[in-house]
């Protein structure tokens, strides 16, 4: 393999709980930079790293169309004017560099190869750095990109594959998602672990990757977001948002039940987003125009594509959510303290593993089975997006909740509209690892 003699910049972007990575990645010496697989709400971070470090972004491109989360590409390409990459017949229309199998993308020195690897969607490709490989959700780490909707295609997904073959096993594989908190692996380790690898041949591939889990949450609204390319509605910020108050609008959280209880704004209506398509009757009786928010912003998008959709034009999206309110000193009516459903989990996982070993290093090793366990079932939430802890949780007492205050009553437990494959509801993009 070629590799330049500047070794690039690369630096990975989480989103805690969600599993989903993107990544800059840049030329040291002329300061060229690419973004890859943005989410909408990490948008202002990238553009702070980019200027923290002096980077001069050139291009911001997306592995594939995502269906699981909101993608930052085309705010990105809007906020500095960049390219916008995607494989040439992608459906999103912000694209607008269309690249195809050997095209590269230059930064500078630093090169980045297209893969045309189809299978998780008919648009997907990997992007070869030098011994790097950005593979999106065509190569998860012990796993793959789920190959039951939009279009995908397992024996496609195996025959992306086979295009590593002549890699090497050093070659550092960089995922667009992980939801076990890995960051990386190599060819060397997935050629000896990953379920796709070890298949064998094309017709065990397709069996193996016949799995059929629930559909990732909101992927409706996620696919109409990300083909357009911009967030419908009208936008306002929180100081018109405090002024429009004064004049008795009425403000709707589509954040899940659990979140409103422990902060909301006075007199705010709580319908989580998973509920908001059943429940658009309650909006007859509220005060228009309608405000919509969630935490920060993202699901509110995503209630905004219900509210188009069914033809409710009267609303207006708070961007910044209940965090940018707050951080504005406006009156937020606090209630119990609340951790997150997703961190609870997280907690017992860890408490439960960090257990199985110590007692299988001092006791028996037999022990060693509940960390195993564990991990197995994090691993399920990961491919079916169904957490069997995270439903338990939910019915402990300390998680139980009153009715919400506003247009009616919510009755929800939901861990609210994240879409995610993890512990949230919704289906995950994985299959493995």
């Amino acid at each position: 393999m070629q590799t330049t003699a500047t070794q690039p910049i690369i630096r990975q972007f989480k989103k805690p709980g969600e599993g989903c990575l993107g990544y800059v990645i840049a030329d040291p010496e002329s300061r060229k930079a690419a973004v890859i697989d943005p989410r909408h709400d990490q948008v202002d971070e990238y553009l702070a790293f980019l200027r923290e470090q002096k980077l001069v972004l050139t291009h911001v491109i997306d592995t594939h169309t995502h269906a699981d989360h909101l993608s930052g590409a085309a705010a990105l390409k809007k906020a500095t004017g960049v390219r916008y990459a995607m494989l040439k017949g992608t459906l999103v229309k912000a694209a607008d560099m269309a690249v195809s199998e050997k095209d590269v993308i230059s930064l500078g020195s630093v090169e980045l190869h297209v893969i045309e690897s189809p299978g998780h969607t008919p648009d997907s490709i990997t992007l070869r750095v030098d011994d790097n490989l950005f593979t999106g959700d065509t190569l998860l780490i012990g796993g793959s990109g789920r190959t039951d909707f939009m279009g995908g295609d397992a024996g496609a997904l195996f025959d992306s594959f086979a295009k590593f073959a002549a890699l090497d096993d050093a070659t550092v594989v960089w995922p667009g998602h992980d939801y076990q908190g890995r960051t990386h692996s190599t060819l060397g380790a997935e050629r000896r672990n990953n379920v796709v690898f070890l298949a064998g041949s094309r017709e065990a591939a397709v069996k193996k990757l016949a799995v059929h889990g629930p559909l990732p949450a909101n992927m409706a609204e996620i696919l109409t977001f990300n083909r357009k390319g911009e967030a419908p509605g009208v936008h306002i910020d929180v100081a018109t948002a405090s002024d429009l108050r004064r004049q008795d609008v009425t403000f709707v959280d589509v954040r899940s039940a659990l979140e409103f209880s422990g902060e909301n704004i006075e007199g705010s209506w709580n319908i989580p987003l998973p509920e908001l398509e059943d429940r658009l009757g309650e909006l007859r009786d509220a005060k228009k125009p309608v405000i919509v928010l969630c935490r920060t912003g993202n699901r509110s998008l995503m209630a905004a594509q219900v509210l188009e959709r069914r033809g409710f034009k009267d609303y207006r999206i708070l961007d910044g959510g209940i965090t940018g309110w707050a951080k504005q000193g406006l009156p937020v009516k606090r209630g119990k303290k609340r951790i997150s459903i997703e961190r609870q989990v997280q907690m017992a996982a860890g408490s439960l593993m960090l257990t199985g070993v110590i007692l299988g290093t001092l006791l028996s090793p037999w022990f060693y089975a509940l960390s195993a366990f564990v991990g197995a079932g994090l691993t399920f939430a990961g491919l079916t997006g169904f957490c069997g802890m995270g439903m338990l949780l939910l019915r402990m007492p300390w998680n139980q909740i009153g009715p919400s205050t506003g247009g009616g009553t919510s009755g929800s437990c939901s861990v609210g509209g994240a879409a995610t494959g993890s512990c949230s509801s919704g289906g995950g993009c994985a299959v493995g690892g």
